[in-house]
């Protein structure tokens, strides 16, 4: 069944109207929400995924190209070349895409909060949809049966939610900067997949980016400092918040997907992550 939702994926693809020759359509690895292809036509490479509206985790990929564009104006995301129907297809970024688990060098992550101070900097329309991780974490406890976490682990999840810090929405935020959305070129580092993107606070971007990179204080304050206009404490308040996002994410997938892929192997790594982080 996998093999053959893949090639309807690529040959949809292959038919868009905006090609000016035969493409090459290729699968690229990762991707739990969508399937992400490269496309290569007269010399040229572009990026293209295929997903469709995913209600349990607040996807719209209507709304997901609208916030590509805005990135891109911004200076941050990739070109949006076309984006209708649950396929959205950009400029390819010729990089190096950042890793889970690998360090950042301090280099790399002012680049990353240049990039950052950029984006929550640009004009943005006040009726994006808000991101705010308190209401989608509140959300997802109550989606997932109340016996499919043990009852410590959503103590704990209750327990940092009740010691979240007020968060004031004023800019569009990625809201999902794991590593592997990164793409790091000697002329340019980009932000990709903006399926997570909304209105919200951009202390989120930043607790974001110490959690997922797995910062230590000096890094941390390091971000802080070079991304400039948000208090450090309010940053370092955010993240264990984020923590239990990235965990009740995963057991709605779960829940409403299965048990896909690395999904289990990577539900417990951020389980685990929130335990230390309740410690």
């Amino acid at each position: 069944m996998q093999v053959t939702e893949a090639i309807d994926a690529a040959e949809r693809i292959r038919r868009l109207p905006v090609w000016a020759g035969a493409p090459r359509v290729a699968p690229c690895p990762g991707g739990r929400t969508n399937e992400n292809f490269r496309v290569e036509v007269d010399g040229s490479s572009y990026f293209a995924r295929v997903g469709v509206d995913l209600p349990h985790h607040g996807i719209a990929r209507s709304h997901e190209a609208h916030c590509c564009r805005l990135a891109a104006a911004a200076g941050v995301g990739p070109a949006v070349i076309y984006a209708e129907a649950g396929i959205l297809v950009t400029e390819f970024v010729d990089g190096r895409t950042l890793v889970q688990g690998e360090a950042i060098d301090d280099g790399t992550l002012a680049r990353l909060a240049a990039a950052l101070r950029r984006l929550h900097a640009a004009p943005a329309p006040h009726d994006l949809a808000p991101f705010d991780p308190l209401a989608i974490c509140r959300r997802d406890l109550a989606a997932v049966p109340s016996d499919k976490i043990a009852a410590p682990r959503r103590r704990a999840a209750e327990a940092m939610l009740a010691a979240a810090p007020r968060l004031t929405p004023n800019c569009l935020i990625h809201a999902d900067l794991i590593p592997e959305n990164v793409i790091v070129a000697p002329d340019r580092l980009a932000i990709v997949d903006w399926e997570y993107s909304g209105y919200g606070d951009p202390a989120v971007d930043l607790a974001s980016v110490m959690v997922h990179f797995g910062l230590d204080a000096r890094q941390t304050a390091l971000l802080v400092a070079e991304h400039g206009g948000i208090a450090l404490d309010k940053v370092r308040a955010i993240g264990p918040i984020l923590t239990v996002r990235e965990a009740l994410w995963c057991e709605v997938q779960l829940h409403a997907a299965g048990a896909r892929g690395d999904l289990p192997v990577y539900t417990e790594m951020c389980w685990a992550r929130l335990e230390r982080a309740n410690q």
